[in-house]
């Protein structure tokens, strides 16, 4: 009578084990699964061979004018007289018509490696749309921005690139 006690309790103990285990196997491939869908239905682009992940959009202070936030897919270091080295970058939508709009399959494997899962922000009481869209009589704050910029590429400041 012991001995068959003691093979119904290790038989019940195996079967909760590998019950536990199938599950948790389960429940690790499923949100691997979802986890993919997500990043493959994140918005990237390309320009000149370098991928790029378009987080979101973003209000700008100070241009007062939404701006386009991105990530190049891509160990992005200090370029003389262009940029610093960072991860994430801020861009206005008129830039933005030079890169070319790709889907997850064309990114190279260095590229897919560093996509991030989205979405990149909540709020579940926002009742704007996700997304940004251009406004007519834009123009003038273009212009204020543009010459604004030529003065601003004269002046240096003490970092990585200048």
């Amino acid at each position: 009578m012991a001995a068959s006690w003691s093979w119904t309790a290790i038989s019940r103990v195996s079967l909760l084990a590998s019950g536990s285990l199938a599950g948790a196997f389960t429940a690790t491939a499923w949100r691997s699964r979802e986890r993919q869908q997500f990043i493959e239905a994140g918005e990237y682009c390309e320009l000149n061979g370098q991928f790029y992940q378009i987080m979101g959009h973003a209000w700008d202070h100070f241009r007062r004018d939404f701006c386009v936030v991105y990530r190049p897919l891509f160990n992005c270091q200090a370029k003389q007289d262009l940029y610093e080295a960072h991860v994430l970058a801020t861009s206005h939508f008129e830039h933005f018509d030079q890169f070319r709009r790709v889907g997850y399959h064309e990114l190279d494997l260095a590229a897919k490696g560093l996509a991030l899962p989205g979405p990149f922000w909540k709020d579940s009481s926002w009742g704007y749309p996700a997304w940004t869209s251009p406004v007519a009589g834009a123009g003038q704050a273009n212009t204020v921005q543009e010459s604004f910029l030529a003065q601003a590429l004269t002046v240096r400041t003490p970092t990585a690139c200048g």
